[in-house]
């Protein structure tokens, strides 16, 4: 059975569109939400057929939505690296989960995932 896990700065990402979503608009935070759980779980069922995002990781867009979840594939789980806006520079976000990486989730992520 496939597993999916968050990694932290993944889960403070989609706390955060949550919240960004829910102020714009009521209810939008939630259907995000639901959106969100409809992708992964296309995710679980066809992990291997999404586009490629590095050589490790690999993105499924989230529909109705300017975002995607990166996430990697690791033995039977499932990764959820970052929620991406796709409307922002990509360093943007890559220099984000770098950092974050490097501060908080290093010592605890699976050697496959950390990519630096």
């Amino acid at each position: 059975m496939v597993d999916i896990q968050f990694l932290e700065v993944a889960q403070d990402e989609l706390d955060d569109f949550f919240e960004s979503y829910e102020y714009r608009q009521k209810n939008m935070g939630f259907t995000f939400v639901k959106e969100v759980q409809n992708t992964l779980y296309l995710i679980k069922t066809y992990s291997d057929v999404w586009e490629k995002s590095s050589s490790h990781t690999s993105r499924c867009m989230i529909k109705g939505f300017p975002c995607a979840v990166i996430y990697q594939k690791v033995d039977e789980t499932i990764w959820v690296v970052a929620i991406k806006n796709l409307h922002k520079k990509p360093t943007h976000w890559a220099s984000k989960s770098v950092s974050e990486y490097s501060t908080r989730r290093i010592s605890s992520l699976p050697d496959t995932i950390y990519t630096r």
